[in-house]
């Protein structure tokens, strides 16, 4: 009799903690909870695959909406590799006010990041920022003197007047020194990379591929849309 009341009282304390294991794993896969954020959230983290930028940024961005800046360069292969990838992600994200910005590392680097607000100043940018990229890596031609960044306007119709006015405008020169300034504050060591509402920043190079950074990317939107929620 001893013996069986001891095997009973062993059954009835296996039952106790098998419900409270069964409890606890209920409370775990709450039904709020989304598998892919949580498996996000486990595989991506901060000071390893995004930094934060301290001080933050000042954004463009109005509130409610968040500003992703791509920081690129015409004659980076992973940068043109990025582009259908990015317009696709942006297409799934309306509450996102996306900027480009072509880097400012070297001297030569200046001269793209000019054809890139002269484009804009002429409201030509749609038209010619695929064009620009093509000739570079489809056709082997370089862009690092004004004289050929003149040669491409003019062989795509703009006249040589309207592309001085442009160029050498004030306009450009403001911008191009803002690019330069930014290249530096956001302390990148390469392209593409990837501001966030000028909080964090992430690039390829910090995952495994791009199409890990537009996963991050999913997930720092809804982290500053969730922060954008509570503010008054």
């Amino acid at each position: 009799m001893k013996l069986l009341s001891k095997m009973l009282m062993i059954s009835l304390l296996l039952m106790v903690s098998m419900n409270s294991i069964s409890y606890a794993s209920e409370i775990k896969k709450s039904p709020e909870q989304d598998k892919k954020t949580l498996v996000v959230q486990k595989k991506y983290r901060e000071g390893s695959h995004f930094m934060r930028i301290e001080p933050p940024i000042k954004t463009q961005s109005k509130q409610g909406r968040i500003e992703v800046v791509e920081l690129f360069l015409y004659s980076c292969p992973h940068c043109l590799e990025l582009e259908p990838k990015l317009d696709k992600w942006l297409s799934k994200h309306p509450q996102v006010d996306f900027i480009r910005i072509p880097a400012i590392y070297t001297p030569t680097w200046s001269e793209m990041a000019k054809f890139y607000y002269t484009a804009e100043k002429l409201g030509l940018l749609k038209q010619l920022h695929t064009k620009f990229y093509h000739e570079i890596h489809s056709e082997g031609k370089q862009f690092y003197s004004e004289l050929a960044i003149r040669h491409f306007f003019l062989r795509h119709g703009v006249s040589a007047m309207d592309y001085e006015n442009a160029y050498f405008s004030k306009d450009v020169l403001a911008k191009i020194n803002k690019a330069r300034w930014l290249s530096v504050r956001y302390n990148m060591r390469g392209v593409p990379a990837i501001i966030v509402n000028g909080k964090y920043k992430t690039a390829p190079f910090f995952v495994k591929s791009q199409e890990d950074m537009l996963e991050l990317l999913d997930q720092l939107v809804l982290m500053e849309s969730k922060e954008g929620e509570h503010k008054p």
